[in-house]
């Protein structure tokens, strides 16, 4: 370092100093050594460290200079000593000052009064250890007081420089100016008492002069190691808090170390002298200067805070959303007058009040969750809603942005960005009112019982909840005869029935049509026994307007604990309704697993149908038609079968009614007409030509696409269309809908016979056969089961042939399964039969068989012919 190295020698012959000087000399090299290596980590370029590892060599080559021409006047080696050793402390100087970035130095006169008082302060010590307490500059030589007066001035300057930094420097590196300082400290006076042994010749004094260079040369290198660098100046600033109280008290610690220098000199009873007195007098100058700029700068910062501060506080209050702002405990520290506005009063949220106790009580937890995070990785929300109490007693709806700046050490705060949500809470509570409640019943609706149910599945395990879904049987009556007024009556009374037999507790909804739903809670036995009384209620005589109407109804109970979802729920619930209405209507069933199995199997065959024929896995077997009088076959009805490759065979019965809900029947019995009437045509025959009949299905008639299927079928096989024959329910023909009667005239017109299938069975009226557009009419075998021990059973079926035979009807009867029934049916005059009794559907090659067989004669043995 410029202190460095040079120890103090005596004026003597060459002795122990010189080993010390030497032992200096390598110690300052390994320090420089240490500067330049280290320094070049720190991104300073060419200043700063690397400027300083020069320093140290300068006394280093002082050292050799006095070896080498070892002068005999102590004065001269003193002299060649500082030759070298005064551009050294000026390159410290600007080294120093190279480690602060240049925006800390500016400020006007300020700094420039600082580095004057830490000088003449420095100074006026410095110069007290190197000529004594009572210096006398004008009793030394001019060489004297030329090298006494540098050496004096370039450590002072060190030393000043060193203060200076270490008050400007960023907090973060105030460890390593400390450092720094302290190693300016001990090198100074060090060299001080150095050159004065060597002019004095105290060897003593020599030897703690060396004690200290080495003290503050290592000093030096740790300062290097200690330095984190310069903070980047895209990055954030680092806080200076600490490095302003600092910079505030070292003058005073200059000013301090002046006048503790003046009185030390007057208690060890010497006079201070005139540059002594001067220098303590200019330091109190320059410590008033620094006062009233540093009170100026303080005034003007003031006046700055307070324009800054009325500024953003216009701002604030002139923003639409109220401000709130919180300390780090969560009390309110400042609010907008734009929250009071909206509060009613200013006094609504007092300063000093704890948040948590402002709000409403169930937002306390919610707000404390938000604004104390428990982890300290949790994100606090970007919008916070919480409630506050107006000066009317009501609670206002507030949406507050949340800024949490408790971080920053400035401002240490959670601000909060209100805006009043009142209003819209309100409007979106009417919305939400209106989008879950049943506008008829008042009730809540489906979407409002699926919202309650997915709640009650959150809360599983905590109750025991059941779901009764009701399914009204009756309404269709109801608006048939009384209309669309009267069934509205209906629900409503209904509804007012269930909520006055269930508990306050339990949910009543209606969920769609004639369905309702009720969530009740409760032991299964209880909500067996609710689900009776529903039942009771509900089957009591209704009194409206248009008369007296009985309902029933069915219900599926369903446990929600055995649900793992709302849609799970409400199929199974779907589930055991339809169970309970297919064992009876008046009925309450329980969902057992047995329903989930059968569901699964109505979606599996819904999933495979579409395409079954491509694969195959359809085919058409053919029941004999048999003339009672030929006793022969005269025609077929095509029966489809389904075998699946895994659930085996499927009777029509029940892929029929899912291929009509999975909208593929058209397509199924378009390939059924085709199969069966290609099958038919090459068949063996007598007189006349075998009939073929096909059952058509009421959504084919339904889509209108009957007409040119059929049509397509006939040309596409050749099938002339007095051997097909539609077979078609009443219900059917009976349906609403012009094109229905259109479609079956333009059949018949084509030459396409209608049959009216299951005659007997559902509305069946006899006076419907006069308006009907059939050929044929079809006995069903309920019909016939009776008519061969029931007397009333035998003449309607009398009648039913003869008035058939008056409107040109033939008239087949369907199922015959004894010899009886096919006598009774031939006394009676039926035509034609058909029926396990005669034969069984049967393969093609079979039927082959039966017709080569006698021409095609078919009858049982044991029936004798009239």
């Amino acid at each position: 370092m410029p202190v460095g190295t040079a120890c103090a020698v005596s004026a003597s012959t060459p002795g122990p100093g010189y080993v010390g000087d030497f032992a200096l000399a390598a110690l300052g090299i390994a320090t420089a050594v240490v500067l330049w290596t280290a320094g070049r980590s720190k991104q300073t370029g060419w200043r700063g460290w690397r400027l300083f590892a020069l320093t140290p060599l300068m006394p280093v080559v002082g050292t050799v200079m006095v070896t080498v021409a070892a002068p005999d006047s102590p004065l001269e080696q003193v002299a060649l000593r500082w030759l070298p050793t005064v551009p050294g402390y000026v390159l410290l100087v600007l080294a120093t000052l190279t480690l602060v970035a240049p925006s800390r130095l500016r400020g006007g006169a300020r700094p420039a009064v600082e580095l004057a008082l830490f000088l003449t302060a420095c100074v006026l010590v410095v110069q007290v250890l190197v000529l004594g307490p009572d210096p006398r500059w004008t009793d030394l030589t001019p060489t004297a007081a030329v090298v006494l007066g540098a050496a004096v001035v370039v450590t002072s300057a060190a030393m000043a420089a060193a203060l200076l930094l270490l008050g400007v420097i960023e907090s973060r590196r105030q460890p390593m100016a400390l450092v720094l300082l302290a190693a300016t400290s001990l090198l100074a006076p060090g060299r001080a008492l150095g050159t004065s042994a060597t002019l004095t010749g105290e060897d003593a004094v020599g030897d703690v002069g060396r004690f200290l260079i080495a003290g503050g040369l290592v000093l030096l290198g740790a300062a290097v190691l200690l330095d984190p660098g310069p903070c980047p100046e895209s990055g954030p600033r680092p806080h200076s808090g600490r490095s302003t109280q600092l910079r505030q008290l070292l003058p005073h610690l200059a000013m301090l170390a002046a006048l503790l220098t003046s009185a030390a000199a007057t208690l060890t009873g010497h006079r201070p002298g005139t540059v002594l007195v001067a220098g303590v007098l200019l330091c109190a100058v320059l410590s008033l200067v620094h006062r009233w700029l540093t009170a100026r700068d303080e005034q003007h910062l003031d006046a700055r805070l307070r324009r800054s501060e009325a500024y953003f506080r216009s701002l604030v209050a002139a923003s639409g959303d109220a401000v709130l702002i919180l300390d780090g405990r969560l009390r309110v520290t400042w609010t907008s007058p734009t929250l009071g506005t909206t509060l009613g009063s200013a006094a609504a949220v007092p300063v000093g009040a704890d948040l948590l106790e402002l709000v409403h009580p169930d937002d306390a937890l919610p707000v404390a969750r938000a604004l104390q995070p428990t982890t300290a990785d949790a994100t606090p929300p970007g919008v916070l809603g919480l409630r506050l109490r107006h000066a009317d007693g009501t609670w206002r709806h507030l949406e507050a942005s949340l800024s949490d700046l408790r971080s920053d050490t400035v401002v240490g705060a959670v601000v909060l960005h209100c805006r009043d949500t009142t209003e819209r809470v309100a409007r979106e509570r009417a919305l939400e009112q209106v989008a879950f409640t049943d506008p008829v019943t008042g009730l809540l609706n489906r979407a409002g019982c699926e919202r309650r149910l997915e709640q009650a599945l959150a809360e599983a395990g905590t109750t025991c909840r059941s779901l009764l879904l009701i399914e009204l049987d009756g309404l269709d009556e109801v608006r048939e005869d009384a209309g669309r007024d009267v069934v509205t009556a209906v629900l409503v009374e209904v509804g007012r029935r269930l909520r006055a037999t269930v508990r306050g507790a339990d949910a009543v909804t209606r969920v769609g049509g004639g369905a309702f739903a009720v969530l009740a809670e409760g032991a299964p036995q209880a909500v067996d026994l609710l689900a009776d009384r529903c039942l009771s209620v509900i089957e009591q005589p209704l009194d409206t307007a248009a008369g007296l109407f009985d309902l029933s109804a069915s219900i599926g109970v369903v446990d929600l604990g055995a649900a793992e979802s709302v849609t799970d729920l409400m199929t199974r619930a779907e589930l055991a309704v339809r169970a309970a209405a297919a064992t009876g209507t008046g009925t309450a069933l329980r969902y057992r697993p047995a329903l989930g199995s059968a569901a699964e199997r109505r979606a599996r065959l819904r999933e495979d149908l579409p395409g079954a024929w491509d694969r195959d896995e359809l085919s058409v077997l053919f029941q004999p038609v048999v003339s009672l009088g030929e006793q022969r076959v005269t025609g077929v009805e095509a029966l489809l079968r389904w075998q699946h490759p895994e659930l085996g065979e499927v009777p029509p019965a029940e892929f029929v009614p899912i291929a009509e809900r999975a909208g593929v029947i058209g397509e199924l019995q378009r390939w059924a007409l085709e199969t069966a009437a290609a099958a038919v045509l090459p068949l063996p025959h007598g007189v006349a030509p075998l009939r073929l009949g096909v059952n058509i299905s009421a959504s084919h008639v339904a889509a209108r696409t009957l007409v040119r299927d059929v049509a397509a079928v006939l040309q596409s096989t050749g099938l002339a269309p007095e051997r097909l024959i539609l077979e078609i329910t009443e219900a059917t023909l009976m349906s609403e809908g012009e094109h229905v009667a259109v479609d079956i005239e333009a059949l018949r017109l084509m030459g396409v016979h209608v049959a009216l299938d299951d005659f007997g069975t559902g509305r069946s009226s006899l006076a419907h056969l006069t308006r009907l557009p059939i050929d044929i009419l079809k006995l069903d075998h309920a019909f016939v089961l009776r008519v061969d021990r029931d007397p009333k059973a035998r003449a309607l079926c009398e009648s039913v042939v003869s008035i058939a035979g008056a409107l040109g009807l033939d008239v087949v009867a369907e199922g015959v399964e004894t010899p009886a029934q096919l006598g009774a049916l031939r006394a009676a005059g039926c035509g034609f039969a058909q029926g396990f009794l005669l034969a069984r559907p049967m393969r093609l090659l079979d039927l082959v068989g039966v017709l080569d067989h006698g021409a095609g004669q078919l009858w049982p043995g044991l029936v004798g012919s009239r």
